[in-house]
């Protein structure tokens, strides 16, 4: 995998990949007070890849030193992400073409620098619904969440949901029974989440997409979940709540939010007795009923001010919308240059490519690619199977 500079200060900066001792990765408020910082000056996030030019900026030594620190294990990032890949996990940044379109342009400040994925990352570029509710749903919810679900899937929308039992949970599973597709940004651990037979299954077959902001061997947390809400709205062309509980919960917090920033339009199952649905009926949410009426028309049709209404994309289209990218196409990192140098410290006498691996802590496969490409620069030479230092 190779990144831009850019996208691998990002990583460097925002992720807690490798990371020992007290230094942390920066909040999403320092990272964003830095890129200012960065682009006053004329210069350009990459930048930060050089010591010398954070050395020039004008905030205090603690954060230079914080910087210097993160930007400075580049080895030990390689070595994580290729054992991030090695599990089918990879990540976008917001300076990569595939980040979710639709987070950059509603979130802006907010959108999270860095996303771990699994499954086709080309699904979050399509148009879709998020279908959101509670945990404890009862049964005509979850007849309301199915239906929706399937209606949604019938008409080429993506499901886009949060992945947690219940409501979540059950419109995920109508949409892929029904033949669909569907984007989760999930509450939990990513890894442990991709263990799952069936979620392994909808990922070969390139029917999900899971999303963390985190690292994904973080468990789950409450306010990870509420965190993560603002995601599954802003990458949703409309949102409906099946069911939520009054003035409290994940639903409750994240529908009031969405409504205060105005991310997409927001439905509310009118046939729900709960008082969460009838409130924020009351708070400028819009009444819904399933009906003939395609999806898109009353997502459309539907009176609310201060919403970008989004052009249909077919998701079964293989175009993609052209977008303007903070990136520099001829500026590309390649992990093996920044392994490189460690590479060969890490030879010692004579040794074969499983030793070298098992120094380092990389697969074998990946390793025989670098050592190849060692050898080919007069780095290091190899006699029949032996790898030893060039003289």
């Amino acid at each position: 995998m190779i990144y831009s500079d850019s996208a691998t200060v990002a990583i460097l900066l925002c992720t807690n990949l490798g990371i020992e001792g007290e230094y942390k990765p920066l909040t999403l408020k320092e990272w964003n007070g830095l890129g200012k910082t960065v682009n006053d000056r004329g210069y350009k996030i990459a930048d930060l890849l050089k010591s010398e030019f954070i050395e020039k900026l004008p905030i205090s030594e603690k954060q230079k030193e914080q910087i210097k620190l993160l930007t400075g294990r580049g080895f030990c990032i390689a070595l994580k992400l290729q054992e991030l890949e090695n599990k089918g996990i990879y990540i976008v940044t917001q300076f990569d073409s595939d980040y979710p379109k639709y987070l950059k342009r509603k979130l802006r400040e907010k959108m999270p620098p860095v996303l771990f994925y699994a499954g086709d990352i080309t699904l979050a570029g399509k148009i879709g619904i998020a279908i959101v509710g509670s945990r404890d749903v009862d049964d005509a919810g979850m007849l309301f969440a199915k239906d929706l679900a399937k209606k949604a899937t019938k008409e080429k929308l993506i499901i886009y949901s949060g992945g947690a039992k219940g409501v979540d949970s059950i419109s995920e599973k109508a949409a892929i029974d029904e033949g669909g597709y569907v984007v989760s940004f999930i509450g939990d651990s990513l890894s442990k989440k991709i263990r799952n037979k069936d979620v392994i299954k909808n990922i070969l077959n390139k029917r999900i997409l899971l999303f963390s902001d985190v690292n994904p061997d973080t468990g789950f947390s409450v306010g990870r979940a509420m965190n993560r809400n603002k995601f599954i709205y802003a990458a949703a062309h409309g949102a409906f709540v099946v069911s939520s509980d009054f003035g409290k919960g994940g639903t409750w917090t994240g529908a009031v939010e969405n409504i205060n920033n105005s991310w997409t339009k927001l439905f509310v199952w009118n046939g729900c007795v709960k008082k969460g649905n009838k409130e924020l009926i009351s708070k400028g949410a819009i009444p819904y009923v399933i009906s003939e009426q395609t999806i898109l028309d009353t997502i459309n049709l539907s009176p609310q001010k201060d919403i970008e209404v989004c052009k249909q994309i077919d998701m079964f289209s293989s175009e993609k919308e052209e977008i303007k990218e903070d990136i520099d196409k001829n500026n590309i990192i390649d992990l093996y240059d920044v392994v490189k140098e460690s590479l060969v410290q890490s030879i010692v006498g004579e040794m074969d490519a499983n030793d070298i691996a098992q120094k380092c802590n990389i697969q074998k496969g990946q390793m025989n690619i670098w050592l190849k490409r060692l050898v080919a620069e007069g780095k290091i030479k190899k006699d029949k199977h032996l790898y030893s230092l060039s003289s």
